[in-house]
């Protein structure tokens, strides 16, 4: 037995303390033996229905991705079908443009034939009328089938370019001067701004013609009669630049993603579908990119009018991807 001894107020702390000590003692115990047996049973519990749910999630989700697989795998059959498709509908309309530009070429050639051979005046003219229809629809059947030809080209790797310096000044006053025909059909007034230095890119021509006959005409096609078109070009160090605007119908804002799309066709008037299949601006786009440039249209909307540009580099630089920086600084430029 412990045996306190001194003052009273020194007996009553150390029996104080004694009391503490032993309250401390007998609430550690009940701690450990009630408490702590309580919490580690609720963890257990708490780690084994973790561990539950653990494994029902695997179940759930090996049975995904069970799933997914099976989706990947149509999803790779599919893509097979559509590449084995695109390739049948290329050699389609590959076979399609060649074969039919024989008889279409015969057709001409009779025709002229037999226009040459009529005489003018008289009773013959209903046969002039009908001779030049025929020489004017297979005019247009050619064009089609020269874009078809590029098209399929273009698809199956075969698209090849002759690349060589030439006078772009020259180039352009060429291509305005054979589509002012065209304008002047619908009094347009087809005005070119003369760049007053000389610019000589290394470049496809003919390819380089062709962007600019398919941009002039499309906006001859869609310009009012007696609206006016706008051809300007320039060039820094480094690219040139050429836009061609119209007072035509307009662009909306939606249709300006999709009108450099194959066989896109604009819904403003749905009479002059009928005079093409939406390929040109889909093979000018082609082209520009093929010659490592870039191409858009700008058009403030319906009624407004629109301005196709693109850039080539002076220098060729073959790529297939539009250059950012290229592309703001043209439209800056607009």
């Amino acid at each position: 037995m412990v045996t306190i001894v001194g003052t009273p107020w020194q007996m009553v702390v150390a029996y104080v303390v004694i009391i503490a000590s032993s309250l401390s003692l007998i609430t550690y115990w009940v701690t450990k033996k009630f408490i702590l047996r309580k919490m580690n049973r609720t963890i257990m519990t708490a780690e084994h229905n973790y561990q539950q749910q653990i494994a029902s999630l695997q179940m759930q989700l090996s049975g995904k991705v069970s799933v997914l697989e099976g989706m990947v795998n149509k999803l790779r059959l599919s893509n097979q079908e559509l590449t084995r498709l695109n390739e049948i509908r290329a050699k389609f309309m590959s076979i399609v443009a060649h074969d039919l530009r024989q008889p279409l070429s015969s057709i001409q050639g009779f025709a002229s034939v037999l226009k040459m051979d009529t005489p003018q005046g008289g009773k013959t003219n209903d046969d002039q009328i009908a001779l030049n229809n025929i020489l004017k629809a297979t005019d247009n059947m050619n064009m089609l089938m020269t874009d078809l030809m590029d098209i399929s080209m273009m698809e199956s790797g075969r698209f090849k370019m002759d690349v060589q310096p030439f006078n772009f000044n020259a180039l352009v006053s060429d291509v305005v001067t054979l589509q002012a025909v065209n304008a002047q059909k619908k009094e347009i007034n087809l005005q070119l701004y003369e760049y007053p230095t000389e610019i000589t890119i290394t470049a496809d021509r003919f390819r380089m013609s062709q962007v600019l006959n398919n941009l002039i005409g499309n906006a001859i096609k869609f310009a009012p009669q007696g609206g006016r078109i706008e051809v300007n070009f320039y060039d820094d160090n480094k690219d040139v630049y050429c836009q061609v605007s119209d007072n035509g119908p307009g662009i909306l804002h939606t249709e300006k993603e999709k009108i450099f799309q194959k066989f896109h066709q604009s819904d403003n008037d749905r009479n002059l579908k009928k005079q093409g299949w939406g390929l040109g601006l889909s093979i000018a786009q082609e082209i520009v990119h093929a010659h490592g440039g870039d191409i858009s249209v700008e058009s403030a909307g319906l009624g407004q009018g629109a301005l196709f540009w693109f850039r080539v580099p002076k220098e060729f630089v073959p790529t297939s991807t539009p250059t950012k920086s290229a592309k703001t600084k043209a439209k800056s430029a607009v």
